[in-house]
């Protein structure tokens, strides 16, 4: 069960975790039995909260649904939710359940998150939109080590559905986005570290500066600047480079 925490930085994803609830996700659409078995487990942990402490808060229900899940909707009396996005659902308020049909979702930043527990086309255009964030937006932070770990899964020995096949596919070059980045970290830190011992302690704006850099080329000049240049070459050097970047 999710407890509610500060969630912000999670979007649409963060409001519905924003208080205590279970989560089922489903890569296509619940059946009418699955929406069964997903209401008595959430009754089991209603009352085992209960149980434990009366005054506690009484969790949700969030089903998230990839494709439009008519039975479950139409058999709960379920209508779209008031202040939510298109694809959120709400029913009977006695049951505490929600619904949210990640393929009605309006296509925008804070839905991406939410969006990545799909399946197929919503998965695919969400993983697209991951892609689309600069390298230090939190979305990325948050959902890279997940979708790794995903796929370390998937590459075991053994065989492979179409959908995961896709799913490596499509993650690909978000992979090599990361170790990218990675690379660029690993070398901004080995250049202030170089400079350091030659030098001593790196000023502020000249470490900022560094750390902010996402070119490698531009990186791998100022770790041989560290190296083999004088502390007037690299501050030169870096403060040549912001101004272009600024203007």
């Amino acid at each position: 069960m999710v407890r509610a925490r500060p969630v912000a930085r999670l979007g649409l994803l963060g409001r519905v975790a924003a208080t205590a609830c279970t989560i089922e996700a489903y890569s296509d659409a619940p059946s009418a039995d699955e929406a069964r078995a997903c209401l008595q487990k959430h009754l089991a942990a209603w009352r085992s909260c209960v149980a434990r402490d009366r005054a506690a808060e009484q969790p949700f229900l969030w089903v998230l649904s990839t494709g439009h899940p008519t039975a479950v909707l139409d058999g709960l009396r379920m209508g779209p939710m008031a202040g939510w996005p298109a694809g959120v659902y709400e029913g009977p308020r006695l049951l505490r359940t929600l619904v949210v049909v990640l393929g009605e979702l309006p296509r925008e930043r804070s839905t991406i998150l939410i969006r990545l527990m799909g399946g197929g086309r919503v998965l695919r255009e969400a993983i697209e939109d991951l892609r689309e964030l600069s390298e230090d937006a939190p979305e990325r932070a948050i959902a890279l080590g997940p979708l790794l770990r995903f796929r370390v899964e998937i590459a075991k020995p053994g065989p492979t559905t179409p959908e995961e096949e896709e799913f490596m596919m499509t993650t690909q070059e978000l992979v090599e986005q990361f170790i990218e980045q990675g690379r660029k970290q690993g070398l901004a830190q080995a250049t202030i570290e170089l400079y350091e011992a030659r030098f001593g302690p790196m000023p502020p704006a000249l470490r900022s500066a560094v750390e902010a850099m996402r070119d490698l080329a531009t990186l791998r000049k100022w770790h041989l600047l560290a190296g083999t240049g004088t502390r007037e070459a690299m501050h030169d050097a870096v403060s040549v480079a912001s101004a272009a970047r600024s203007s």
